[in-house]
């Protein structure tokens, strides 16, 4: 956990050449290093830590019997197993709960054209290097990964990327520049704008005001080993003002489906009328 040690090289690359990092191969455990389950363990960290190897630009690469939970150390010379372990299936159906869906998103992560790497900022005005979060995209497609790898409570906001070179397009002159979220979710913003998207890791989808995001960026509250990827980043605009409603009433909390929670929130003057025919009470009065 040298996060700031860790966040320190990203920046520098980035501020180097963030080429660079697509050159990078991210892994948790290879034949000379213990193997990720004695590392990392099984629970939230571990998940964490492999979500982010699995979103970083570069190339993924997972061990021997990493989604297994298998123990055993794997040499490059050996022919055959030493232990006579089996497969943690619940590990494994985790792996494919949260993590096989985001290599299928893997498109959006890959590369270091659109990739902005963030500073949480603390609710005490600080710089919280336990967090981790960037954004990155191919096409109109974007993605947001945070991930707090500590076992204590963040509480901040992201709004603005950490400084990366551009180039001036006069030879290789570079300049260091630096992005807002909005940017790395290419927001446009604008009245009755709302944004869209869904936590690979819950399933759940959440809806923002466009400008909200725009002007103050967005702020989570993260558990231990808390991580979030979120993926279907879409604007939409709100003619008649529902989801401006839907949106109060969630006041930032996900749910399973946004549309059949308008559907829900547009039938809900019918339930509350049925509600008030159909109870126990009416029933004994008739």
């Amino acid at each position: 956990e040298d996060n700031a040690g860790y966040r320190r090289v990203m920046r520098d690359t980035l501020e180097f050449d963030p080429q660079i990092i697509n050159r990078y191969v991210n892994f948790l455990n290879n034949p000379d290093e213990k193997t990720a389950v004695e590392q990392f363990g099984k629970s939230d960290k571990y998940f964490g830590v492999c979500a982010m190897a699995a979103t970083l630009p570069g190339t993924p690469m997972f061990g021997h019997g990493q989604f297994e939970g298998l123990t055993e150390k794997y040499g490059m010379e050996y022919r055959r197993a030493y232990y006579n372990e089996s497969a943690d299936q619940g590990f494994v159906s985790h792996h494919e709960r949260v993590i096989v869906p985001v290599l299928k998103q893997r498109r959006v992560f890959a590369g270091s054209d659109n990739f902005l790497l963030f500073d949480f900022a603390s609710d005490k005005g600080e710089v919280d290097e336990n967090v981790y979060a960037y954004t990155n995209g191919l096409g109109a497609e974007r993605g947001l990964f945070i991930f707090h790898n500590h076992k204590a409570t963040a509480r901040g906001r992201i709004g603005r990327s950490v400084a990366f070179a551009r180039k001036t397009g006069q030879g290789d002159e570079k300049e260091l520049v630096t992005q807002t979220l909005a940017q790395g979710l290419a927001l446009q913003g604008g009245a009755n704008r709302f944004v869209l998207f869904r936590d690979q890791f819950t399933g759940l989808e959440y809806l923002h005001p466009s400008d909200e995001l725009i002007e103050e960026g967005m702020h989570f509250e993260l558990g231990p080993y808390e991580c979030h990827v979120f993926t279907g980043i879409r604007e939409i605009t709100d003619p008649d003002g529902r989801y401006a409603a839907l949106a109060a009433s969630l006041q930032g909390a996900g749910v399973p489906d946004i549309e059949e929670a308008l559907r829900m929130a547009y039938l809900q003057p019918l339930h509350s009328a049925y509600r008030a025919l159909v109870n126990a009470h009416t029933f004994e009065a008739l």
